[in-house]
């Protein structure tokens, strides 16, 4: 089906929801691997991506009733397993707010030591500084929120592209006759998989998507127009992702990909400290800063909302009726102060961003994205005519995002 403008627009919004955090660490796991695993998850990752993202858009586009997520496997599999897909949900998201918290922060510090010389700044008070800040554009409403995202995020996405092409005179082709062994290679494709899930994912805004399409379009087209969106997204996805990554890693060297590693720091971050042009010290950490504030706002409403939802669904569990009788507004204030200790707490903490988001962020968004629509394709009769012959294909990558990083940790 050929895609019309508002078609367009929501390709739009999924990319815009998957460049973030994970675009900008990426480079350091790809080039430390080498270059047959990068090559060679370059080739997988478009299908992968496009199938598992396919998946969510379909069972909630095909559903009898307009709804979410959550909604049609409720109507499909009962209120206990839409608890759990509610809580699954939750977890996916909650997990990216801890390395965005963490890689801001990490961010803002390097600024202030390297490029204004400012040392000694205390990280829990510059921690506080930056959650308060970020967090009041979310609480200034959503509307304030999605006019200040959407001024960053095109402007954003042009940087970094031209960053990308800025970088080319500078690549050394070295990295790909560097020497790779068997059992080298396979622990670092385990390694990069998750992160590269991660960095293509852009499930949070599926469910959305789909219900939107369901409202306005009967089933059949819903799910046509919601596929064509999949595909162009995750085909525009490979290639910006992949440009950048490649830009990166070959202007880079091994030396400093692993400082970046040990310093807990972004790309963009590091390269800053490398650059010899004057404007780019300047200019690559605001990048890196905008990058992630900008996913930073959408995932705090999810984790927000999404905690709302559990919390209520629990003190309403033995009677929906008493919904209503809920004072939404102190629950949400009550969750946004837990919410922001936490975040504090973790981001204060300096957990490894790369670790989080390997061993935590990937596995979860692998269950919700790449698992989850496969078995529900299997079990539920009107999602039978959706079942692939590449579901097995979808399945067994989910269960290496899973497990890659644990796995490739140890071998």
């Amino acid at each position: 089906m050929q895609l019309n403008r508002r078609d367009w627009e929501w390709v739009l919004t999924c990319f815009g929801t998957a460049v973030g955090a994970g675009i900008l660490y990426l480079p350091i796991r790809a080039g430390l691997g080498g270059p047959w695993p990068l090559l060679i998850l370059t080739a997988l990752i478009l299908p992968v991506t496009w199938l598992a993202h396919r998946g969510i858009t379909r069972v909630v586009a095909s559903c009898p009733q307009p709804t979410d997520i959550v909604g049609a496997v409720e109507h499909d599999l009962g209120r206990n397993v839409g608890f759990a897909v509610s809580v699954l949900y939750f977890l996916s998201i909650v997990t990216i707010c801890v390395g965005y918290a963490t890689g801001v922060t990490n961010i803002v510090q390097s600024f202030l030591t390297h490029q204004l010389g400012i040392e000694g700044f205390s990280r829990p008070l510059l921690t506080f500084v930056l959650l308060v800040g970020l967090t009041s554009v979310v609480l200034a409403g959503e509307r304030i929120m999605v006019r200040i995202t959407s001024l960053l995020t095109f402007p954003l996405i042009i940087l970094l592209a031209g960053l990308s092409l800025y970088m080319i005179p500078q690549w050394n082709l070295s990295f790909f006759s560097a020497e790779s062994h068997l059992d080298e290679v396979l622990r670092n494709l385990l390694l990069l998989f998750p992160v590269l899930v991660f960095a293509m994912n852009f499930s949070p805004v599926c469910s959305t998507l789909a219900a939107s399409y369901r409202q306005q379009y009967p089933v059949a087209e819903a799910v046509a127009r919601t596929d064509g969106i999949i595909k162009w997204t995750s085909l525009v996805l490979l290639v910006f992702v992949m440009f950048f990554v490649l830009s990166m890693v070959l202007a880079t060297s091994p030396e400093v990909l692993q400082r970046a590693q040990a310093n807990n720091v972004d790309i963009l971050t590091t390269m800053s400290l490398v650059v010899h042009e004057p404007f780019l010290k300047y200019l690559i950490p605001v990048i890196a800063f905008l990058a992630i504030a900008s996913s930073y706002f959408g995932h705090f409403v999810g984790t927000r909302e999404g905690a709302v939802g559990i919390v209520t669904r629990l003190l309403t569990w033995r009677n929906p009726a008493t919904a209503a009788q809920l004072n939404l507004p102190r629950i949400n204030t009550w969750i946004t102060v837990v919410m922001m200790a936490g975040l504090w707490v973790l981001a204060v903490y300096n957990p490894p961003v790369l670790k989080i988001i390997g061993a935590l962020s990937a596995p979860i968004i692998a269950i919700y994205a790449y698992l989850l629509p496969v078995m529900l394709m299997k079990r539920v009769p009107r999602l039978l005519v959706y079942r692939s012959s590449l579901a097995s294909f979808v399945f067994v990558m989910g269960l290496l995002g899973i497990a890659g990083d644990l796995v490739g940790s140890y071998l």
